[in-house]
């Protein structure tokens, strides 16, 4: 019986044959509609995803250099000079065979910032194939700028074992010996060697920086997420500290607020 009523309602709603071609192609026609409805849904539905990953990657980036890497920037520029003369002061008292106290005094002041730098959001934007989708101009500022991380890292690592040699002196003993004396003096020059490489791509940094249009005043973590971008006035604050570069903090400060 329940076999039964179940044919029966089978063939109350089986489709009707189409008695003519105008009825066919309008059933046709209907059926293509709702292929092509649900086709436009898709699509409309991925291109959404689509627009809110590239959102979501970019926003990334733009934190990772308003907060991170762009402030590092922005203060290996303006510690250049206090470097510079922190050098000439190690130099001179060097050349001036002044004693090892006074020497061991101007190696002491010197100290230069050791930062990471980073490119994690710009390489999950690669993974994520977002740049395909971006103007070119912007992506080649991006990718100038994100290709220098790599290089500012490695001279920064470079910077920062060279101010060990720098200070590998002996800190008793009368004056300093002819061999002290050139030891120090190379590590002097070494050490300036150094910054003009890191200010060098700094300066590169920092161009593609205003390229891109991204400023510190950009930052703001994603709301949610912890992130471990730290807030660009940190940079100051490190220089505050630092004996060497007190006469270039008021530079570092203009640098940010003209760029907040």
């Amino acid at each position: 019986m329940f076999w039964n009523l179940c044919e029966r309602h089978v063939e109350i709603h089986r489709p009707k044959p189409s008695h003519n071609l105008r009825e066919f192609f309008s059933e046709v026609a209907v059926v293509l509609l709702g292929i092509g409805i649900a086709l436009a849904g898709e699509q409309a539905l991925s291109s959404l995803e689509w627009r809110h990953k590239m959102r979501l990657v970019t926003e990334e980036m733009r934190q990772e250099i308003s907060g991170d890497d762009g402030p590092q920037v922005l203060e290996r520029v303006a510690l250049s000079p206090c470097i510079d003369k922190a050098l000439d002061a190690i130099r001179s008292s060097v050349e001036q065979n002044t004693g090892r106290s006074t020497v061991l005094e101007a190696v002491d002041r010197f100290a230069t910032p050791r930062h990471t730098w980073d490119n994690i959001a710009f390489q999950a934007a690669v993974s994520a194939g977002v740049l395909a989708q971006m103007p070119v101009d912007r992506v080649d500022a991006m990718s100038r700028f994100y290709s220098l991380m790599p290089v500012l890292e490695n001279a920064n690592e470079r910077e920062f074992r060279d101010g060990a040699a720098l200070n590998a002196l002996s800190r008793t003993g009368g004056p300093l010996t002819d061999g002290e004396r050139g030891h120090v003096l190379e590590a002097v020059e070494t050490l300036r060697r150094d910054d003009a490489e890191m200010l060098r791509f700094a300066t590169l940094a920092n161009a593609a920086m205003h390229q891109l249009g991204i400023t510190v005043g950009d930052y703001q973590p994603l709301a949610g997420n912890v992130s471990s971008l730290q807030d660009p006035q940190r940079v100051i604050i490190e220089m505050e500290k630092s004996p060497m570069a007190q006469q270039c903090v008021d530079e570092l400060k203009r640098s940010l607020q003209v760029l907040r």
